[in-house]
């Protein structure tokens, strides 16, 4: 989940709405395998739907063309809201990561 914030962050004045899409896809893929594996718990999986959800509020900001000053911010709040995440549940932003690749 880690790499998927960065590279939309490194790529926030310029990403549209279909690419960070498919972003969305390739996590909850990850998050979908790794609660069946039992990798993660159901609260982890409950509690990173809300760093998607922010996702999808971004990549539709994006879309009807709000201020990327004001998208920004935004995604700021979203990485927040997934360090918190990563704080309740340890480890898993590497696991989401690990399971991306």
């Amino acid at each position: 989940m880690e790499s998927v914030l960065s590279d939309i962050r490194a790529g926030i004045e310029s990403i549209n709405a279909d690419q960070i899409r498919s972003k969305i896809e390739s996590l909850v893929d990850a998050l979908d395998v790794l609660r069946q594996d039992g990798v993660i718990t159901n609260d982890a999986y409950l509690d990173a739907g809300a760093v998607h959800g922010g996702l999808m509020m971004l990549s539709n900001l994006i879309e009807i063309g709000i201020d990327r000053t004001e998208v920004k911010s935004h995604m700021e709040d979203l990485i927040s809201r997934a360090q918190r995440v990563e704080e309740v549940h340890p480890g898993l932003m590497v696991s989401i990561d690990a399971a991306m690749r």
